[in-house]
């Protein structure tokens, strides 16, 4: 097995992890699954808004990761990672913007 299948095979088993993960978070509403400081101070009636913006930024994660892997098995290019990058930014501030938002 070459490397770029070793890579693309880890990479994609790590993005279907996140996307697991948000469909969790988002779905069935565990935002336990965040660390506590992450959802402490999260109202009840907030909770469910709060589940669903976290969950699709863990979500948009695991879609920068899947398409990052469909790209490298296909080009084996490097500029795969703009997938990533692209994922995880819009992730990242779907996180960041929940936790301004409702973690008060």
């Amino acid at each position: 097995m070459t490397e770029t299948m070793v890579a693309t095979i880890g990479i994609g088993a790590c993005a279907l992890v996140f996307i697991y993960l948000g469909c969790l978070i988002w779905k069935k509403e565990k935002i336990t699954l965040l660390h506590s400081y992450h959802y402490d101070k999260v109202s009840p009636s907030d909770k469910k808004i709060f589940g669903k913006i976290s969950g699709w930024g863990v979500i948009f994660i695991g879609i920068g990761l899947l398409v990052t892997a469909i790209i490298i098995c296909i080009t084996d290019s490097a500029l795969s990672f703009i997938a990533f990058a692209l994922g995880f930014v819009v992730g990242l501030a779907l996180l960041i913007y929940a936790g301004a938002k409702y973690n008060r």
